[in-house]
């Protein structure tokens, strides 16, 4: 008996990778928002000469291929190929958001006050930026895994929560750098003592900073917990998760820098 479809000849989408009929609306909603994201980043950095959000620009338009693939997948969901380069590039983009966050702090502190670091500046994007390629490379195995072979699921799930952990846990510890950083910056502000950027400047990209990275953070956790319940779970098959916990939390992420744009306070 034919599994793919139902009686009357409609995709059985119950039976599919997805658990349920995904809406093919919201998925290219989610396409052109991220479009337009990719295309208003890239101006911005070409704008402003800002190279260092790369790795955003890059985000932003693997978030875009994702979802476009996911409308292309909706039409065929047994095609595991379609399927998992859609999964796989939702889940994985995050990763490159992440890392633009840890070289704004590194701006953030330089420009400011960067002898109220807890650690040396310089070396905050480099180190953490490793532990997010270590990160990006294990969710890429383990979504490898997990979508190309059903023997192997429950290994690739883990694999892929492995690579959630070390990017949350890494996270973690970048944010409570940053808040240190701000308190001992905020003394010396008091203190009357002047950065290299005015006051406004760099508290207005903390922020932003702070916002948009708390998205990220929250995206993160989210999808540990998805995980945590199996790929055939409850979130993992109700995409209305997905669109509230990843897609609207990693545009607010990506909307921020838009909006206050780190060329516009921290110009060479």
């Amino acid at each position: 008996m034919d599994k793919t479809h139902n009686a009357d000849g409609s995709i059985n989408y119950e039976s599919s990778p997805y658990g349920e009929h995904p809406r093919l609306i919201l998925a290219q909603i989610a396409a052109g928002i991220f479009a337009l994201l990719f295309i208003a980043h890239l101006a911005q950095a070409i704008r402003f000469k800002t190279r260092y959000m790369g790795a955003a620009i890059a985000g932003c338009l693997m978030e875009a291929i994702g979802y476009t693939s996911r409308c292309i997948s909706i039409g065929n969901p047994f095609q595991i190929a379609t399927y998992a380069s859609q999964h796989g590039l939702i889940v994985i983009s995050p990763v490159l958001v992440a890392a633009t966050q840890y070289v704004m702090l590194e701006k953030v502190i330089h420009h400011s006050y960067p002898e109220a670091s807890p650690v040396k500046h310089t070396l905050i994007t480099k180190a953490f930026v490793i532990g997010d390629v270590i990160a990006f490379f294990v969710q890429i195995a383990g979504s490898g895994m997990l979508l190309s072979d059903t023997k192997n699921a429950d290994l690739g799930l883990k694999v892929l929560m492995a690579g959630l952990v070390v990017q949350v846990i890494s996270f973690a510890l970048y944010l409570s750098i940053a808040i240190v950083f701000y308190q001992r910056a905020n003394k010396l502000a008091k203190a009357a003592k002047f950065g290299l950027v005015d006051e406004k400047a760099w508290r207005t990209m903390f922020t932003t900073l702070m916002v948009s990275g708390g998205f990220v953070f929250l995206r993160s956790v989210f999808r540990i917990v998805e995980f945590s319940y199996g790929f055939k779970g409850f979130i993992a098959t109700n995409e209305i998760y997905l669109y509230v916990f990843d897609f609207a939390l990693m545009v607010f992420a990506l909307l921020a820098f838009n909006i206050f744009h780190p060329g516009m306070y921290f110009r060479a």
